[in-house]
């Protein structure tokens, strides 16, 4: 059978890494010179590569990640109350087989999103499914839900994902029914999920901003148990004087 012809074939049965590579070796004398089994070992290898390449493309579109973040990036950083090497520690996602939760706080502009996005793309890299959501727009989702009688069934999709960012808790003030889904999502997780919460408010205020005892109570006793608190302090990393250099 001719290379043309098992081309096609790898790519009729979905094997694009092993027919891209095996079109790239047709004619290497490099290649026809190998033993059997090592270039078939080799066709394997890039087959195996390219579904891992694939998979982590799909996981990090599925994610919704808010930018783009490279986690090397934020292991360099000392600054802003980053730590490199509890950074470091964080990364290996080494925490989230044991459901432990980060919180992120911060003023405005001090890159709470990013290092959150950091975080859930090393999580992602690690093979754990990720998701990001502005808590506003995600209770808004599920209240509508409500009515549709779908509610549970929306509930059950977050549990799918072994990393849960809710981006933005404070920023905007919640109804009684929200607060209440959002106990709903701590508890489903609580002791078998990891979630990242980022917001502007400190811990110590999210008693008063919730404004209901019984609920407060029970999402902050879920949050008490394994969880990682970073505080980043500085002004806003977006506020820059206008500069005709940068134009």
């Amino acid at each position: 059978m001719q290379y043309e012809h098992l081309v096609a074939l790898a790519r009729e049965l979905s094997l694009s890494g092993f027919a891209d590579t095996l079109d790239r070796q047709a004619g290497d004398a490099l290649y026809t010179e190998m033993a059997f089994a090592e270039r078939v070992a080799s066709l394997l290898i890039a087959e195996k590569e390219r579904r891992a390449s694939n998979r982590l493309t799909r996981m990090l579109n599925e994610a919704k990640l808010p930018v783009r973040a490279a986690p090397e990036e934020l292991i360099n950083k000392e600054a802003r109350g980053i730590k490199p090497a509890i950074m470091s520690e964080l990364l290996k996602c080494n925490w989230i087989p044991h459901a432990w939760n980060i919180l992120i706080s911060g003023e405005t502009g001090t890159g709470k999103s990013w290092i959150s996005a950091c975080i859930a793309t090393a999580a992602i890299r690690a093979g754990h499914k990720s998701r990001y959501f502005k808590v506003s727009d995600l209770l808004y989702s599920l209240t509508m839900t409500l009515e549709d009688g779908v509610y549970l069934r929306e509930r059950e999709k977050l549990a799918k994902y072994k990393l849960l960012i809710l981006d933005d808790f404070g920023k905007v003030a919640m109804n009684e029914a929200e607060k209440s889904i959002l106990f709903d999502i701590i508890e489903d997780r609580a002791g078998t999920l990891s979630t990242i919460i980022v917001g502007q408010r400190p811990y110590n205020d999210w008693h008063a901003f919730i404004d209901n005892p019984v609920i407060a109570d029970a999402i902050l006793d879920r949050l008490s148990r394994d969880r990682h608190h970073i505080k980043l302090r500085g002004e806003s990393l977006r506020r820059r004087d206008a500069n005709f250099e940068n134009l």
